[in-house]
């Protein structure tokens, strides 16, 4: 059976699309206001209230939670003179993963969101396979070759 997974985040979807191609996962570029019901996990950013509604909702938030709570984390960890922010994947609650991103002196706000963005291309595709196949997030996933394990001609998880 076709697993469904809703993607309401467009700076990801092609990436995450990508990953899932040849494999029976079904990838979906929706509004966070379309019905969810029909989709065994559905990807929001950076909404901590909507991930809070069901478990098969999970939030990508642009900060290492707890810290950095709102809506304007990357402003708000960029000019706090924090050193290491990061990306936090979570449901209900629950801590899926994180990944720290490094802040230079000499860091630029665009180069911080890039390397945010480039984490959450990395990091989310592999998450979501775990979730959808019950399994534990394992951190070693994201250092080995995909493609040879999941069978991909070019998946741009590993490159």
């Amino acid at each position: 059976m076709t697993k469904k997974v809703a993607i309401t985040y467009s700076a990801i979807f092609e990436n995450v699309k990508d990953y899932f191609t040849h494999r029976d996962i079904e990838v979906i570029l929706t509004d966070i206001n379309d019905d969810i019901s029909d989709y065994d996990l559905t990807v929001v950013y950076n909404e901590y209230d909507y991930a809070q509604k069901t478990d098969n909702v999970i939030n990508i938030h642009p900060s290492l939670l707890p810290a950095f709570p709102n809506k304007n984390a990357i402003e708000e960890a960029f000019s706090s003179g924090v050193k290491v922010s990061g990306v936090t994947i979570h449901s209900r609650n629950k801590i899926i993963a994180q990944y720290p991103v490094l802040i230079g002196i000499e860091t630029h706000i665009d180069e911080f969101m890039n390397e945010l963005l480039a984490i959450e291309k990395k990091l989310l595709p592999q998450v979501i396979d775990s979730l959808l196949n019950d399994k534990v997030f394992d951190f070693g996933d994201l250092f080995s070759n995909n493609c040879s394990k999941n069978g991909c001609s070019n998946c741009k998880s590993c490159h």
